[in-house]
């Protein structure tokens, strides 16, 4: 009756799916306490003897182990009236494969092996039978088999009950120390690295600024921190879009060169002030061909000088006694030796024409120091030749030098050049090879925030998420879930069991947000040592990292440390407030 049900028991454990070593860890070694009974095979009285065993079992193929266990028990044999030593020796071939994620593992067996009585009998024994492991940790297992042994000898059949302890051997695993999270010093979501202000709260848009009137340009660059306009004006209102800041600008809403004003003959003469804005003159705006200081809108001999008291037109007469007629006379009215003109400085150009007529000089009668064919007076730079308005023109892009924020280097964008042709000046642009509309910078992925700052730029999100996907609220209360059942042994940093499919949800939210990170910050309450409780909070933290690393996720999306007492979320002056505080926050991050 007693094989019978051996047999049947086999038969079931045969229908199980079978688990134990695997090719990962290839190689395990036991320990086992025998029960050994060699009377109910024979006459049906238990004979029941106690032995001990070792062995070591290695992968050889999938699902198949080989082992070689040691077995040494004091037995009870039939037909024997005093106790035996028994010794065997045997090749046993399990099938089996224990999973990563098995938590039990049952299993068949049969071999062979030589049996010793005394240490002089010999025989020869077939044994097979059934086993169970139960996972107490990733490498360790709890062993429990039955064993059913065919002797070749007469009355030496038996059955034996085995408990004992299974270890895969296996390397060290590495230790990952995340690195230390990006110093915000101001709480803006932008690392100081790269926050313009990073003491004052502001919005990624103006670089991590205070930024007042919403236009992109921080207040401490936006000369109108209260009102909105382009960065070409530095963030002043310029409605004309002539580059001049309305503030400065006297004709706001015509864009024009002359103090933001219109100027249709390039007179120098703003339309609003030309007497004759189609037509280029220095009278008012007005030409003056015979220079007889009456223009010629008024002058009735616009080409032969005058009076102005005769509407521009001579008399036959040297009304200035300087012996030219009036009629060849250039200042009838006014002596002098050039044509009838004065020339107090006698440069060869008559005062009339001379636009600086008390000094001497060559060019329209101005000095020109610098000859380089801007008079001083309209020099800006007088001292230093230059082509551009008098000035130099290092770059020779049209800028004079001393107004050109990049001397060097020809541009088109207020002398600075603009390698991405998107309107931002290369000093200015965080983005200088690629073009795009914000602030030079592009925005792949369309969601408002520059790529520059935007912390995932191919997934759509939001500013306040620094450009990511925004955490849906369901997965915010599974992390806060989590953060309140992931338990431990007490006092250790062992994960329960029932954390793991808590854990596994965790690993599930991350494949859901690629662009994240996660955070796992362990806590404790404050009763005992401050250091032994620092320690212990980091142990759980890199616990929970561990698994999900187990899991497969990529070492830098994790990062782990542990606060000790040091963060309280309640009070710890009740029970209530000190589970509260015993606790693994996991959190979802983008640095």
């Amino acid at each position: 009756m007693f094989k019978q049900n051996l047999i049947l028991w086999a038969v079931l454990l045969m229908s199980l799916p079978m688990n134990a070593q695997n090719k990962e860890f290839p190689n395990a070694i036991h320990a086992k306490i025998n029960l050994v009974d060699y009377g109910a095979l024979y006459n049906g009285t238990t004979r029941v003897s106690q032995g001990f065993e070792f062995g070591y079992f290695r992968n050889i193929a999938p699902f198949l182990n080989a082992g070689v266990p040691i077995k040494m028990a004091v037995a009870k044999l039939p037909l024997e009236t005093d106790n035996r030593v028994t010794t065997s020796f045997d090749l046993i071939f399990h099938l089996e494969n224990i999973r990563e994620t098995a938590k039990i593992s049952p299993y068949l067996f049969g071999g062979g092996g030589v049996f010793i009585e005394n240490f002089k009998k010999k025989d020869i024994h077939f044994p097979f039978g059934a086993g169970i492991n139960f996972r107490i940790s990733k490498f360790a297992f709890i062993n429990l088999q039955g064993e059913f042994r065919k002797a070749m000898a007469d009355n030496r059949d038996n059955v034996q009950f085995g408990a004992g302890f299974v270890y895969l051997l296996h390397k060290s695993e590495p230790v990952f120390v995340a690195p230390p999270p990006p110093l915000d010093t101001d709480k803006d979501s932008i690392p100081d690295l790269v926050d313009r202000c990073p003491d004052k709260f502001g919005p990624a848009s103006a670089l991590g600024c205070p930024d007042s009137d919403g236009d992109g340009l921080g207040d401490v660059e936006d000369q109108c921190p209260t009102e909105k306009g382009p960065l070409e004006t530095l963030g002043c209102p310029d409605s004309d879009n002539d580059g001049l800041a309305d503030r400065e600008d006297k004709c706001p809403t015509e864009p024009g060169p002359i103090d933001g004003c219109p100027d249709t003959d390039k007179d120098g003469f703003a339309n609003a002030n030309d007497e004759c804005p189609d037509v280029a003159g220095r009278w008012n705006g007005c030409p003056d061909t015979d220079f007889d200081g009456v223009p010629d809108k008024d002058d009735l001999c616009p080409t032969d000088p005058g009076k102005p008291e005769n509407k521009g037109c001579p008399e036959k007469k040297d009304a200035d006694g300087d012996g030219f007629d009036d009629a060849d006379d250039k200042c009838p009215d006014v002596a002098g030796i050039l044509n009838g003109c004065p020339d107090k400085d006698s440069d060869g150009v008559a005062d009339g024409d001379d636009a600086c007529p008390d000094t001497a000089g060559k060019l329209k009668g101005c000095p020109d120091t610098d000859e380089d064919g801007v008079a001083d007076k309209d020099d800006p730079c007088p001292t230093v030749a230059g082509k551009t308005n008098g000035c130099p023109d290092t770059d020779e892009d049209g800028l004079a030098d001393k107004d050109d924020p990049c001397p060097t280097t020809a541009g088109k964008i207020n002398g600075c050049p603009d390698g991405d042709d998107d309107g931002v000046a290369d000093k200015d642009d965080p983005c200088p090879t690629v073009a795009g509309k914000f602030g030079g910078c592009p925005d792949t992925d369309g969601d408002g925030v520059a790529d520059n700052l935007d912390k995932c730029p191919t997934s759509p999100g939001t500013e306040k998420d620094l450009g990511c996907p925004e955490i849906k609220q369901e997965t915010k209360e599974k992390l806060a879930f989590a953060t309140k059942n992931v338990q431990f042994e007490t006092g250790k940093a062992t994960l329960k069991m029932e954390s793991y499919a808590i854990l596994d949800e965790l690993f599930n939210i991350l494949k859901q947000y690629p662009d994240y990170k996660l955070s796992i910050s362990g806590h404790t309450d404050d009763v005992g040592n401050d250091e032994i409780n620092l320690q212990l909070s980091s142990a759980r933290a890199k616990a929970c990292q561990d698994y999900m690393l187990f899991r497969g996720v990529n070492p830098a999306r994790l990062r782990a440390a542990g606060f000790g007492e040091s963060r309280p979320i309640a009070a710890n002056t009740n029970n209530a407030g000190r589970e509260m505080n015993r606790r693994v926050e996991f959190e979802l991050v983008v640095f």
